[in-house]
C-alpha cells in the first residue's frame, strides 16, 4: 500500500476527475496502456486486478496494492497528462496549478527524490519550529523556502554554542555577531582548548567560516528573507545540504567536547567520537 494520506487521496480524486468512475479522459484501452507502460501493471489481466470495476476504482486498487514508488512514478505522469487536460479546456486555474505543484510533491516524496537533510534535534522550542518549517518545506521538494528559515535555525544554533562556550556573541557596540562571526570565534576556542588532534578538523571549520559568510549573502539577496530574485532549486539544495552538514557537525563537536570535560572531571578517558 502505497503511504498516501486520505486528504492527499481526495485532492487526487479531484484532480483526476474520478467521481463518476472515470479518470481524465482516457478510455479503458488507453488508461491500460498508460498504466502498463509507466507501472508494468496490467489493469485488466494481472493478478489482484481482474475485477470489472471502473477506471476510478482501478487506480484505487493501484494506490491499495502497490508499493511508494509506482505509486509516485504513475502519480507523477499522470500529473502531467493532468495538467495537459485542464490546459486544452481553458480551466487549468491558479488554484488547480498550485493543487498539482502541491501533488508533484507528493509524488515525489513516493519516489524518494526529496531533499532530505538531518538537523541537530534541540528541545529549544523556537528551534524545534524552525525545524518543522524546514522539513515542511523539504517535503514539498521547496528546498528555496528553507534558505532563510535555515540560515536563522544556523545562527541560533551557534549563538547557543557560544554562549555554552563562554564566547562572546556581540560586538563592543552590542550588536548581534553575524553567522559568520559565531563560526569564528568557536574555531578559535576550541584551537584555544586543543580540543581536537587533527589539524583537519579545525581547517574544516576555519573553511566553513567563508561558507557561512556566502550564506548570508545567499540568504540576504535571494532567499525570500527580502524581495529578492530567488536562488534556483538546484543551488538552493546544495546550500541546504552543505549548511545543514556544517551545522550538524558543529553540533556534534560540541557533544564531543561536553563529554570530554565530563570524562576529565570523572578521571576517565573513555570517549566515544560523535563523528
Amino acid at each position: 500500500m502505497a503511504n498516501l494520506s486520505f486528504r492527499e487521496k481526495i485532492k487526487l480524486e479531484e484532480l483526476f476527475d474520478m467521481s463518476s468512475g472515470y479518470v481524465l479522459d482516457f478510455s479503458n484501452t488507453s488508461f491500460s496502456r498508460f498504466v502498463g507502460e509507466v507501472a508494468n501493471i496490467d489493469i485488466y489481466g494481472g493478478i489482484g486486478y481482474q475485477e470489472d470495476v471502473s477506471k476510478a476504482k482501478k487506480l484505487r486498487q493501484i494506490w491499495e496494492k502497490e508499493s511508494d514508488n509506482i505509486v509516485g512514478s504513475l502519480t507523477e505522469e499522470m500529473l502531467n497528462l493532468c495538467e495537459d487536460y485542464y490546459s486544452k479546456r481553458n480551466d487549468l486555474s491558479d488554484s488547480r496549478k498550485n493543487q498539482i505543484d502541491e501533488m508533484r510533491a507528493v509524488a515525489l516524496r513516493l519516489k524518494g527524490t526529496v531533499t532530505k537533510v538531518n538537523l541537530p534535534e534541540k528541545e529549544e522550542e523556537t528551534l524545534q519550529t524552525l525545524i518543522e518549517d524546514i522539513n515542511s518545506a523539504l517535503s514539498r521538494n521547496e528546498p528555496e523556502l528553507v534558505l532563510d528559515r535555515l540560515h536563522t535555525f544556523s545562527t541560533k544554533l551557534l549563538r547557543h554554542i557560544c554562549i555554552d562556550n563562554d564566547v562572546d556573541v556581540t560586538d563592543s557596540k552590542g550588536n548581534n555577531l553575524p553567522l559568520h562571526s559565531l563560526a569564528g570565534m568557536l574555531k578559535k576556542k576550541y584551537e584555544q582548548n586543543s580540543l581536537f588532534n587533527s589539524s583537519f578538523t579545525l581547517s574544516a571549520i576555519q573553511n566553513s567560516i567563508s561558507l557561512f559568510d556566502q550564506y548570508n549573502g545567499v540568504r540576504n539577496n535571494q532567499s525570500y528573507a527580502h524581495d529578492n530574485e530567488i536562488l534556483g532549486k538546484l543551488e538552493a539544495e546544495f546550500a541546504v545540504k552543505i549548511m545543514a552538514n556544517l551545522i550538524t557537525f558543529i553540533d556534534k563537536a560540541e557533544t564531543y567536547r561536553k563529554k570530554m570535560e565530563k570524562n576529565n572531571s570523572n578521571g576517565t578517558f573513555d570517549i566515544d567520537i560523535p563523528f
